[in-house]
């Protein structure tokens, strides 16, 4: 059987790592390989696998996780979150967002206590996932830090809908402390605004992994903080992800360590 992640571009993803670590593990005769994707060629690409019985399902990654929603029937996270990133094939093609169950799993492999309040950067399908995770998780507050604030009413509106109270504040004015904050734009945009984030913060979550550390989570260590990084959210996620597209098991610890190592290989090239 076959399976891979496809983005724009896609070949610096540690997915196939996890994976090919995952079917060594379950001892799989499988492949999975990354495929960079363009906008342009997503239809014919996804139906072209789609109708091949070869091909179990995609990983989905950036551009793509709002668009796969075309493709198949989304389950309600993903219908939640506007956007999902994996599509398993079969008779009907169902769409999930593994996203939010591996955010929770990954904060509880940490052992970390339930986050009360919480300040998210960032607007998009990885911000959406954070919150609906975070909701499940038992926050009650939520604080939206934007560059344009007028682009968070869709995550205001869902945050309202998960019962959670929400307001949005402009990046870089002050904030109270949160149990949590979490930034899902890219490492040079949170960097000025870093020493006063972790100085808030109870707990650092930072969805770049590559560069390690960012200014955020370096800021963070300086203040002795919990820091979580792309890979244990990379991980998390790919923990269900197997599974649909399997129906095998692989652990958060397994994923983690398949990551950390193809990180480290590359790093040393």
């Amino acid at each position: 059987m076959r399976c891979g992640v496809i983005g724009d571009p896609a070949g610096h993803s540690l997915s196939p790592a996890i994976h090919r670590a995952g079917y060594a593990l379950n001892r799989l005769d499988w492949s999975y390989d990354a495929y960079t994707v363009h906008p342009e060629d997503l239809a014919e690409f996804v139906t072209q696998r789609a109708a091949d019985p070869q091909w179990a399902g995609l990983s989905v990654t950036a551009p793509h996780k709002e668009a796969i929603l075309a493709f198949g029937e989304p389950d309600e996270p993903t219908l939640l979150v506007g956007g999902g990133n994996t599509i398993v094939f079969g008779e009907q093609a169902r769409i999930h967002n593994t996203d939010v169950p591996g955010f929770v799993g990954a904060w509880r492999a940490h052992s970390l206590a339930t986050p009360r309040s919480a300040a998210v950067l960032g607007n998009g399908a990885t911000a959406r996932s954070i919150v609906l995770a975070l909701a499940g998780l038992g926050a009650r507050e939520l604080t939206v830090l934007a560059r344009r604030p007028e682009r968070a009413a869709p995550l205001l509106d869902l945050a309202g809908m998960l019962g959670l109270a929400a307001e949005v504040r402009l990046l870089g004015d002050s904030l109270e402390r949160v149990d949590l904050v979490a930034s899902t734009i890219p490492a040079d945009a949170a960097a000025p605004h870093a020493e006063a984030l972790s100085a808030a913060a109870g707990t650092v979550f930072d969805v770049v992994y590559d560069p390690w550390p960012t200014p955020l989570t370096a800021a963070a260590q300086r203040e002795g903080l919990a820091v979580l990084n792309g890979l244990d959210l990379l991980a998390g996620q790919a923990v269900d992800q197997f599974f649909l597209l399997t129906g095998h098991r692989v652990t958060f610890e397994q994923c983690r360590s398949a990551a950390g190592r193809e990180l480290k290989a590359r790093a040393a090239l």
